[in-house]
């Protein structure tokens, strides 16, 4: 029996693991002495960091400068356009921005169209005292299952819902929706997102027959034209602002096409009804002018009693949620109401 105590079992990693006598080789393997890590000093790591963020700014300087103009206008804004444009200036030169366009090519990814030019667009009165610009009623082609009516939903968020809502109310109708809305867009910000140019590509590709559109919901904010920012609000920036309708309606004519523009439906946000009534005033101005193109007052089919609310009675006296929890946005009940008349028009002029 080994009555040997545990404290005097042999180190394995000892040069002897049978015996205290190191004297005797007794072909005991031994493991290899461990690596020494070499650690890149804390100062020269940081360098390497630095120079990778600084190429990597260079090489994506222009996307960085898109970024810097999307800001909201402010002091932040500013700082950013001028380091941004300082980057983008010597990327150019030096031609380090290619690799990423080609990539960006290859995906569809590239950079949005840069604004253009309003100051040539005439628009009506705000008062109702201009002149109509098109007394062209437009042709309506009876659809068919192999000819369905083709259909393009357009704008912000707010329009998330109205393809769906348009689909379920005319189920078994022959139509084909096309949905081309995007988040956090609108027309304060063509340098952000570009309507009147996407609107050309989807009249381009898609030529609808009916055109649903809506904007509004991100328009609460300045103007920058040419000769500088505009208030919200203010004369001037109403005035713009109903150029930049006209601009979407003038994009979207087409022989034979209708245009619906679903109105923004009252929020709980203030910052948002506290512009509202100027952008209605705008899109109702231009459509008046345009036989073609119809205004749907969302504030009447949401709001009937003249005050935001979550629910609406059905007809049989149901309380119906139509609105989703930010105070702003309709759900499917919601927009289902507020595609109705669109719907109640196909119907009646396809017949």
């Amino acid at each position: 029996m080994d009555t040997r105590h545990p404290s005097d079992r042999p180190d394995p990693t000892g040069p002897d693991s049978a015996h205290d006598d190191g004297d005797h080789d007794h072909g005991g393997v031994f493991p290899p002495e461990p690596v020494r890590r070499q650690r890149i000093p804390a100062g020269q790591a940081l360098v390497v960091m630095l120079a990778c963020l600084i190429g990597a700014a260079f090489l994506n300087a222009d996307r960085l400068a898109y970024t810097a103009r999307s800001q909201s206008h402010g002091w932040q804004r500013t700082v950013a356009v001028r380091i941004t444009g300082g980057l983008t200036s010597v990327s150019d030169g030096l031609r380090l921005n290619r690799p990423r366009k080609f990539i960006a090519a290859l995906v569809d990814n590239e950079d949005p169209p840069p604004p253009e030019d309003t100051d040539d667009i005439d628009i009506v009165n705000p008062q109702g005292a201009g002149t109509t610009t098109t007394t062209r009623p437009p042709d309506f082609r009876v659809p068919s299952t192999e000819e369905p009516v083709r259909i393009l939903v357009a704008g912000d968020s707010l329009m998330g819902w109205i393809g769906p809502a348009l689909v379920d109310s005319l189920e078994g109708y022959p139509i084909d929706v096309t949905e081309d809305w995007v988040v956090a867009t609108g027309l304060a910000r063509p340098d952000f997102f570009n309507w009147p140019a996407q609107l050309r590509a989807d009249m381009a590709q898609k030529d609808p027959e009916v055109v649903i559109v809506g904007f509004g919901g991100n328009d609460m904010q300045d103007i920058e034209t040419e000769s500088g920012w505009l208030k919200a609000g203010s004369r001037e920036w109403k005035l713009e602002y109903q150029r930049r309708v006209a601009q979407v309606l003038n994009t979207v004519e087409a022989p034979n096409r209708t245009v619906y523009w679903i109105g923004l439906p009252l929020t709980a946000r203030a910052d948002i009804e506290a512009i509202a009534p100027a952008q209605i005033a705008a899109v109702k101005a231009e459509i008046s002018a345009r036989p073609w193109a119809h205004f749907i007052d969302t504030r009447e089919i949401l709001s009937p009693e003249g005050v935001y609310s979550q629910y609406l009675r059905d007809r049989d006296g149901t309380e119906v949620k139509v609105r989703e929890g930010d105070g702003v946005h309709p759900n499917i009940a919601g927009a289902t109401r507020m595609v109705a008349p669109v719907v109640e028009a196909l119907l009646d002029e396809r017949k």
